[in-house]
């Protein structure tokens, strides 16, 4: 009798651990599938406001004192991005968005702009640097930059389509045709930040 009890115990023990397991199992399923989304989306906003920004300015001599007022003003973001009880316009993970005019080269201040997307998770973080924008013909991407900490457009702007890739890898820097095929370690260093704190900022000319 006592045998069976402990057989049955041993049974009960390992229904629970199993109910555990597949319940921790289910929620981190659920939780990739909700960080693969808000990141899609987020891939879906970089690349519209990317080709609004260029379309609108297609005509001008370059992007003149451009910024984020200017953006709103402008209407170059989507009204999807202003989301309900947010004051300002946020990335699928709500976190900030920002703009701001960045130099082609150093004689020529303004023929650039960069987007940064700020509030990201390491994941979010890892496959918005890794992007492939070589498909899209009107991207004009020359740099993009990973941060694990809040960071506004800006810190690209000494970054040219001629600047070596050696000399900017320190910064968490890589030029549009490397970036795709960074290594993983190199990928995780960039984007190694503790909860939606990451940032990923692109150049665009």
């Amino acid at each position: 009798m006592e045998k069976k009890q402990k057989v049955r115990a041993v049974f009960q023990i390992g229904a629970w651990l199993a109910f555990i397991m597949l319940g921790y199992l289910g929620i981190r399923s659920y939780k990739l599938s909700i960080e693969k989304l808000k990141t899609n989306t987020c891939i879906e906003e970089i690349g519209t406001l990317a080709r609004t920004i260029q379309m609108y300015f297609q005509n001008q001599r370059n992007y003149g004192e451009f910024n984020y007022k200017q953006a709103v003003d402008f209407k170059l973001i989507p009204e999807n991005m202003f989301r309900e009880g947010f004051k300002e316009a946020t990335n699928a993970y709500l976190g900030g968005v920002d703009f701001f005019y960045s130099s082609l080269s150093p004689s020529d201040t303004k023929s650039a702009f960069e987007i940064s997307f700020q509030g990201l998770s390491s994941y979010a973080c890892k496959e918005l640097f890794k992007m492939n924008w070589n498909s899209n013909d009107m991207s004009n991407l020359i740099a993009v930059g990973g941060y694990p900490t809040p960071t506004p457009s800006g810190v690209l702007d000494e970054i040219y389509p001629n600047t070596p890739q050696d000399t900017i890898k320190s910064r968490n820097i890589y030029k549009a045709n490397e970036a795709p095929y960074i290594p993983s370690d190199k990928l995780d260093l960039i984007c190694n930040c503790d909860g939606d704190v990451c940032s990923v900022v692109w150049k665009f000319h």
